[in-house]
């Protein structure tokens, strides 16, 4: 069966091992949709790898490494898909992932984002997550992360999707625009799904659009030290993106009375650095490159007072609650 009213898009940059086998679950999909690999300007063999084993495949190389944001953002601008798939490059989706994906965005309407079942490469029956989370604290979360995948069984509205492996629709996009180009990797997509809710978006947790995947092995600065967890772990880099990002969604989104909490969050983040993430003087840059882009957040800010006070509201509350 073939359809060609989705797109699935895949960011890569390097690790041509990783993205042939991801490629390769994609072609045993029970829906057949259209892939575009975007490549962030890779100088290992993908150019060779995607021209030899997959040809049939939409192939984007962009001329250098600018960022997961920008990457999608072009592959979206590529296509003319009513739906829109993004996919990691470190994953293996389930044989039905975009069959179920699909459903259930043609039997809702009102949905704007579909949200997979992520469930740990290594541990199959462990999630990575269950659809994303964002505190009052701050913090944005992956739900279930650890969970048996029995934890979540149903499909049920959640703050946000990772976009490592999230449907679509191109009517979002039209509405309330792409990727924020300025967080260039790590929670543009929290960003995405919070916009998309305060116009009026919902999205849905599919727990039978199932993708394996293994946390961050696409990283190049990923540690690799015997008997270490594969799934989790911190990098330098990662820590200033997610810090810098942390304050920029915080400006934009958070309501004032959250302020306690928000100090809360980011103490807390500070000791944590300090004593056990090892990763402090990154934490610390993170910090002060976000407050350096903080009139980018203020200035986006106006999408809460232009946002019906219900969906700042339910907004707040999910921030409470989730």
């Amino acid at each position: 069966m073939t359809s060609p009213s989705i797109t699935v898009i895949i960011p890569t940059w390097n690790q041509s091992d990783l993205l042939r086998h991801c490629l390769e679950a994609l072609r045993r999909q029970t829906v057949s949709p259209r892939v575009l690999v975007v490549d962030n300007g890779s100088v290992d063999s993908t150019p060779g790898v995607m021209a030899e084993c997959f040809p049939d495949f939409g192939y984007l190389r962009l001329p250098r490494n600018e960022g997961f944001a920008v990457a999608v953002n072009r592959g979206i601008d590529s296509s003319d898909t009513e739906l829109i798939a993004l996919l990691n490059n470190d994953t293996e989706a389930d044989t039905r992932w975009v069959e179920q994906g699909v459903k259930v965005l043609e039997q809702n309407p009102e949905c704007g984002i579909v949200a997979s079942m992520i469930l740990n490469y290594w541990e199959r029956d462990r999630l990575d997550s269950a659809g994303d989370r964002y505190l009052r604290t701050g913090m944005p979360l992956k739900r279930g992360t650890g969970q048996p995948a029995s934890c979540y069984p149903s499909l049920e509205p959640v703050m946000g999707a990772s976009a490592g492996a999230a449907f679509y629709r191109r009517r979002l996009f039209d509405r309330i625009g792409l990727f924020d180009e300025r967080y260039y990797m790590y929670l543009e997509d929290v960003d995405l799904s919070l916009r998309a809710h305060l116009a009026g978006f919902d999205c849905l947790y599919a727990p039978a659009a199932i993708v394996y995947h293994m946390e961050a092995a696409s990283d190049p600065h990923k540690p690799t030290a015997r008997g270490a967890q594969p799934w989790v772990f911190y990098s330098d880099r990662r820590v200033y993106w997610i810090t810098r990002n942390r304050w920029l969604l915080m400006l934009t989104y958070q309501p004032w009375q959250h302020g306690p909490w928000l100090a809360f969050g980011w103490m807390r983040s500070f000791l944590f650095h300090l004593l056990k993430a090892g990763h402090l003087k990154s934490f610390v840059k993170g910090l002060v490159a976000g407050i350096s882009a903080s009139g980018h957040a203020l200035t986006k800010r106006r999408i809460l007072r232009q946002a019906e006070r219900g969906r700042r509201e339910d907004l707040w509350r999910l921030m409470r609650t989730s």
